[in-house]
């Protein structure tokens, strides 16, 4: 007998998920994609007002799944024995359509909660309702985190190009397109359940200094609430007055503190870059490294230069380039990733500026212009895309999004073997914001019985 290895089948395996978890869920989310795909580009295209429907069902989701509920005897996580009560008031009425059922009275209060968390609402605000510690409560969201990881590694792996009769049974592959719109929003709500933010200030959560945290929950919503989100935001010198006042009045230590700040955001943007680009030229035959170089230190046409050097080093054609006479033409037109034809644009900025979404779509236009609608656009940002941007892109169906940095790792991949041209147009050809972390290992193994 010869057995089939799945790409779905090894991610159930490495999610940490019991199989009848990851089935009920593929289900619900398969019966539900068209909705929920809706639901998620009408929460990216909220200005100024905050938008978690998406959150709250998935979080929910999460605790009403075969992990917590007893249907089956794998149960092993359990929630506060406080929560049984009666549900809190929240948005279960007029979501009822799209939520999974059934569901118990501990499932829905811990969504309730969890979904607080996430908009940044104090802890002991939230411990409140039930008196349910801390401590319990943060555990319960790391279990909803590693829930909601694990699944959307799953959904990856389902929606990844592959003969339809590999499909699970629970997955109707007429919605795999639907599917595959949520899974960059179920990462980045396992993100925010890790630290209890929004969206677009998680990133804050991970500045250091000396080695340790220099930002708590408490100050990163009050930088969000005086509308200092982004990292150009805090390099702002004309906004340095605002960025103190968001710790308290003028002193010795909030002046050290707003300088601090701005200098770790420098750091936090060059170091972890530095160190990817020293890993990367390590794993490079030597031939390969000067290349590598120069596509990390280029800017403008001379960065449009370098990533037409490497497409050729790798050996794919580039089909034309945008040499000045056709205005609006995108930098390159290429037919080598196998889902489509690729317009791509290459944004670059100067070290401690980044790409903003009007440069990050100015692809669109671009080929629109010039008969190239049809094909799939790109948009390689050089350093890096601003943070607040993926969330806007999440109605945007025609364009992916790639730091400099995340497409190097790819080529590198590719070009070491560790990854085949099926898998890197797969992953540059999806919608939003193509990530290292997504970046799919060799092609499933066949193996015989």
């Amino acid at each position: 007998m010869t057995l089939t290895v799945t790409t779905s089948g090894r991610a159930v395996a490495r999610s940490g998920l019991l199989p009848a978890t990851a089935d009920e869920l593929l289900s619900y989310i398969s019966a539900r994609a068209v909705s929920l795909a809706e639901l998620v580009r009408k929460c990216a295209g909220t200005i100024n007002t905050e938008c978690d429907d998406f959150a709250f069902i998935m979080i929910h989701a999460a605790y009403s799944s075969a992990e917590f509920s007893g249907k089956l005897s794998g149960k092993r996580r359990f929630l506060p024995y406080q929560l049984f009560k009666l549900p809190l008031d929240g948005p279960q009425q007029r979501l009822s359509s799209l939520m999974f059922s059934p569901s118990e009275n501990d499932a829905m209060n811990a969504a309730i909660l969890a979904t607080r968390w996430v908009t940044g609402v104090p802890i002991r605000e939230i411990e409140k309702p039930f008196q349910v510690r801390g401590g319990a409560l943060m555990s319960m969201f790391v279990e909803a985190a590693n829930i909601i990881r694990g699944f959307s590694d799953i959904l990856y792996a389902v929606t990844s190009p592959q003969d339809s009769i590999l499909l699970p049974a629970s997955v109707d592959a007429h919605n795999i397109k639907q599917v595959s719109e949520i899974i960059g929003s179920l990462r980045r709500l396992a993100s925010r359940l890790d630290v209890g933010l929004p969206e677009d200030v998680i990133w804050m959560a991970t500045l250091q200094v000396d080695g340790s945290n220099l930002l708590n929950r408490a100050q990163i919503m009050a930088m969000r609430r005086a509308e200092f989100s982004s990292p150009d935001h805090i390099l702002d010198p004309g906004r340095f007055p605002d960025l103190m006042g968001c710790f308290g009045p003028r002193t010795t230590t909030t002046t050290g503190l707003a300088q601090a700040l701005q200098g770790a955001v420098r750091e936090w943007r060059v170091l972890e870059r530095n160190r990817l680009m020293e890993s990367q030229r390590k794993r490079l035959p030597a031939e390969c490294r000067p290349l590598l170089q120069k596509f990390y230190r280029a800017r403008g046409v001379e960065f449009e230069d370098a990533l037409e050097e490497v497409l050729k080093c790798l050996e794919f054609n580039v089909v034309a380039r945008d040499d000045g006479k056709v205005p609006s033409f995108p930098d390159i037109v290429t037919d080598a990733f196998k889902l489509h034809l690729s317009a791509i644009e290459c944004k670059s900025k100067t070290v401690g500026d980044s790409v903003t979404l009007n440069d990050a779509t100015d692809v669109i236009r671009k080929a629109s212009v010039n008969g190239l609608a049809h094909a799939f656009k790109i948009t390689v940002c050089q350093p890096y895309i601003s943070p607040d941007v993926p969330r806007h892109l999440a109605a945007c169906s025609e364009l992916c999004v790639v730091n400099a940095e995340d497409l190097a790792e790819a080529f590198v991949r590719y070009k070491l073997g560790k990854i085949d041209l099926h898998g890197l147009s797969d992953w540059l050809q999806r919608p939003g914001q193509a990530l290292r972390e997504m970046l799919p290992s060799q092609a499933s193994i066949i193996s015989d019985g």
